[in-house]
């Protein structure tokens, strides 16, 4: 008989203290809505953006994509603000070069990071001195046949997937997929790492990395969130995790 659908994570999302502390075997997570606020409020916010942020902002045809690129900017500069303790313009962000966002400069270091963006939800993961991931995907119709008949799953997960009922098995793809990709980006390497050389299970109850080609799965601690209706999200860090703390992100707009 094809397996049930694995039940939604449960995820808390709490206004932040005003006063945060993040101890080494933690992670702190932040959502950021990214459709909310006005045109003028946007406008004052994407002050705080670097030029170069600014003109990709501006490249976007469509406001609605420009809106959320430049929201999803703005929560990532003021959330590692708050715990580098500088103004969010201040936050001097590059990557590695393996291409993964990082802080630069005299900030270098300071924190691990990871930011993912999907239509109108942003999350950012933050830990001290460990490589951390985070994913968050709309769930969308008719892509998951499509996926498991592909090449971008290992055999183990295409095949634990087809064990599934159809409405089963959305679900479960994505939870896959966002476990995936939150692992890859956690080694540097995003969509660069062959997605079917590694197996992630599809256990809704134990997110875990199975096996991997070039590296030791028990490194690593996999978690699901939950993001809010119509999503999957998972976060993957190098390490055991104490406890994840999760925050709602709102601008400030207190200053007009």
């Amino acid at each position: 008989m094809p397996s049930a659908a694995p039940p939604e994570p449960s995820t808390a999302w709490s206004p932040p203290p005003p006063v945060l502390t993040l101890c080494a075997h933690e992670v702190h997570v932040w959502r950021a809505e990214l459709d909310g606020g006005g045109e003028t409020d946007v406008e004052r916010l994407a002050t705080t953006l670097a030029p170069d942020e600014r003109a990709r902002a501006a490249s976007f045809v469509f406001p609605p994509d420009r809106r959320r690129f430049t929201l999803g900017r703005v929560a990532l500069r003021s959330v590692l603000a708050r715990y580098l303790d500088v103004e969010p313009g201040a936050v001097t962000l590059g990557r590695t070069p393996e291409g993964r966002p990082a802080l630069i400069g005299a900030l270098a270091g300071a924190l691990h990071f990871s930011v993912s963006r999907s239509a109108g939800l942003a999350l950012c993961a933050v830990a001290i001195g460990r490589d951390i991931g985070v994913d968050v995907e709309r769930m969308m119709r008719g892509v998951v046949e499509d996926v498991v008949a592909g090449r971008v799953l290992s055999p183990a997960e295409v095949t634990a997937l087809r064990a599934l009922a159809p409405p089963a098995r959305e679900r479960a793809f994505f939870a896959v997929w966002t476990r995936k990709e939150a692992y890859a980006k956690a080694r540097g390497l995003g969509l660069a790492l062959p997605f079917e050389e590694f197996t992630v299970s599809t256990d809704p109850a134990a997110p875990t990395l199975l096996a991997a080609a070039d590296d030791d799965p028990a490194r690593w601690t996999l978690r699901d969130l939950d993001a809010g209706p119509g999503y999957a999200a998972a976060l993957a860090i190098d390490g055991p995790i104490a406890r994840v703390l999760a925050w709602q992100w709102a601008p400030d707009l207190s200053s007009r």
